[in-house]
C-alpha cells in the first residue's frame, strides 16, 4: 500500500457524527465529533470538517451511517438525512478518480472486527470460536444487526422486524395491554426503547437511558433497577434468538452507548443467565458462542478506515 494514501472516514448516528483522516502509514487521526442537532444535513457536517486548514487531498472516503443503504444511496433511521454517495464527494476534495463509499454503521464495524485491539473489546462469555461468521449487535440510538462472514459483511435493517414472540411474551406479562407500545425490535431495544419501557412499565416519565442506568446502579432496588434487569433478561432472550439464525460461531460483538451502559453494569448477569438458559438445541450453541462488548466508541470509525484504505489501495 503506498504512504500517500489518505482517505476520509466517518460514522454518523443519530446522535452524532465522527470525522476522521486514516491511511496505512498514518492509521487513525484528526478524530472530531459533531452533533448532529447543530447541522442539517450530512453534507453540512462533511463541510465543516473539510474547513480545517491544510486537509490533503483525499484517495477517497467511507462514510457509515446509522440507517439502510442500497447502493449509491443512503438514509439515516433516526433524523432525516439521505442522500447519495456522489452527493458527498461534491463537499470532499478527492484526487481524480477517487471515489466515495456509504456503508450502513453496523456493516463498518464488521469491518473492523478483525483489527479490533484488546483495549477495545470486554469479554462477556468466554464461548469457544468456531467457523467464520460474526455477528454485530448495535443497541443505541437505534438498533440493528450485521453479519460478518470471513471479512464480508452483510447489511440488515433487524431493528424494523417486527419483535419474536418469545420476546413479545416476556414483554406483555410485564406490561399488559402496554405491550401495544412496542411493535418492532427498535421500539424496545433501543435508547429510546429503554426510555419508553420505563414510562410504561412505571406510568412515569425518565429522562433518558444514561439516567435510568444510573439511578439502577444508585439504587439497586428502585424502580430503575426493575427497568434495567427486565429490559436485559428480554435482552438475552432476544440474543439467544440469533444463536440459530445467524449462526456466529466466531462470537457475538454488542456495539452501542446503550449496550455498552447496561452490559457495562451488574446486570449483564440478568442477561447471560437468560442467554444461557436450558433449551433443547440451543443451548449448546449458546454455551459454545463467545459474547463481547466493544467498549470503544470510535470502533465503526476504525472498520470505515479499514474499508475506504482497502478501496483506494486497490484503485
Amino acid at each position: 500500500m503506498s504512504s500517500e494514501i489518505t482517505v476520509l472516514v466517518g460514522d454518523v448516528g443519530g446522535s452524532n457524527s465522527r470525522l476522521a483522516l486514516a491511511g496505512p502509514e498514518i492509521g487513525v487521526t484528526a478524530l472530531q465529533s459533531f452533533s448532529n442537532d447543530s447541522f442539517s444535513s450530512l453534507d453540512d457536517v462533511l463541510s465543516a470538517y473539510c474547513a480545517q486548514p491544510d486537509l490533503p487531498q483525499l484517495s477517497g472516503a467511507c462514510i457509515a451511517v446509522a440507517g439502510p443503504v442500497y447502493g449509491d444511496e443512503y438514509r439515516l433511521t433516526n433524523r432525516n438525512w439521505a442522500g447519495t454517495a456522489a452527493g458527498l464527494g461534491e463537499h470532499l476534495n478527492l484526487l481524480p478518480g477517487a471515489t466515495v463509499a456509504v456503508i450502513n454503521d453496523l456493516a463498518a464495524l464488521g469491518h473492523g472486527l478483525p483489527i479490533l485491539m484488546p483495549g477495545q473489546l470486554s469479554s462477556l462469555h468466554a464461548g469457544h470460536q468456531r467457523g467464520t461468521q460474526s455477528l454485530v449487535v448495535g443497541v443505541g440510538t437505534g438498533f440493528n444487526v450485521s453479519l460478518s462472514l470471513a471479512g464480508q459483511t452483510a447489511e440488515a435493517e433487524l431493528g424494523h422486524a417486527n419483535m419474536s414472540a418469545p420476546v413479545r411474551e416476556t414483554l406483555s406479562s410485564l406490561v399488559g395491554d402496554g405491550v401495544s407500545n412496542f411493535a418492532t425490535n427498535e421500539d424496545l431495544f433501543s435508547g429510546r426503547g429503554l426510555v419508553r419501557y420505563h414510562q410504561v412499565l412505571h406510568g412515569r416519565p425518565a429522562e433518558g437511558g444514561a439516567q435510568i442506568v444510573q439511578s439502577y446502579l444508585d439504587d439497586p432496588n428502585g424502580a430503575a433497577a426493575k427497568t434495567v434487569l427486565s429490559w436485559t433478561q428480554m435482552l438475552g432472550q432476544f440474543t439467544r434468538e440469533l444463536v440459530p439464525t445467524y449462526m456466529p460461531g466466531m462470537g457475538i460483538f454488542f456495539a452501542g452507548s446503550v449496550a455498552r451502559g447496561v452490559l457495562g453494569t451488574p446486570a449483564r448477569e440478568v442477561f447471560l443467565e437468560q442467554f444461557l438458559q436450558p433449551s433443547r438445541g440451543v443451548q449448546e450453541r449458546c454455551e459454545t458462542t463467545p459474547l463481547w462488548l466493544i467498549t470503544d466508541d470510535a470502533a465503526g470509525v476504525s472498520g470505515a478506515a479499514r474499508c475506504a484504505i482497502e478501496k483506494a489501495a486497490a484503485a
